[in-house]
This record gives C-alpha cells, sequence and structure tokens, in this order.
C-alpha cells in the first residue's frame, strides 16, 4: 500500500515519465464538453460522446498534450515475469513528447496528459 492509501495492482500498474509507480488515474471522463490544454499555446474545446468518442474544437492531441508528462500502464504477459522490476532505470527520465519505454515481460499502453480546466454545466 502506498503512503497516500492507494494499493498497488501487480497485474495492472502504471508508470510517470520519471520511473516512479503511480496511483492509477481515474478515467473515463464521463461524456461531455471539457476545456482542455497541455498548459502551452492551445485552450480548446473536447467534446466526449456516450459511446467514448472524443473530438477537439480545434488543433490536434499533440497540440493539447502536456508534453513534460507521460505516463505508460503496464500488463504482465502471462507466463513471462513482467514488473516494475523487470524496467529498466536508465530509460529515465522519459524525454517530454517521447513514449514510454518497454517493459520486459509486459504489455504497455501510453497516455498523453492534458489538463482539464473545465467543464460545461
Amino acid at each position: 500500500k502506498a503512503p497516500s492509501g492507494w494499493k498497488f495492482d501487480p497485474s495492472d500498474w502504471w508508470v510517470e515519465e520519471h520511473g516512479l509507480i503511480m496511483e492509477a488515474p481515474d478515467f473515463p471522463l464521463t461524456p461531455g464538453r471539457y476545456l482542455v490544454t497541455g498548459g502551452r499555446k492551445t485552450v480548446t474545446g473536447l467534446t466526449i460522446d456516450t459511446g467514448g468518442n472524443w473530438k477537439l474544437d480545434e488543433g490536434t492531441l499533440y497540440d493539447v498534450t502536456h508534453l513534460p508528462c507521460r505516463s505508460a500502464r503496464y500488463n504482465p504477459i502471462p507466463g513471462q515475469n513482467g514488473s516494475p522490476l523487470t524496467a529498466n532505470q536508465s530509460d529515465f527520465p522519459v524525454k517530454p513528447g517521447a513514449i514510454m519505454p518497454t517493459v520486459d515481460g509486459c504489455n504497455k499502453l501510453d497516455y498523453a496528459v492534458l489538463f482539464v480546466v473545465g467543464k460545461a454545466a
């Protein structure tokens, strides 16, 4: 158990750009309209429908991604010994905008980080 109270799940774990295990984020966002930014130039609307599809009013996902922040979700491959212990610490920190490193014995899914700065009522 982490000092802040969340519990590590060895079958589904997250790592942030510095190589630290992180709490799984709350997602997906509920359907609706949001105002999002990456903290650079673009601030735009994001619409998420009930099927989980999303669309930006303008720009691209890259435009609203906060490049210094990266995260990835790792799942051990059955029959292999994938875990945080098989991560190569020399792969961290990850450069802004780069993909997260692979971890031996794990599947990986990269996630972009964007800031939700508002939600339509």
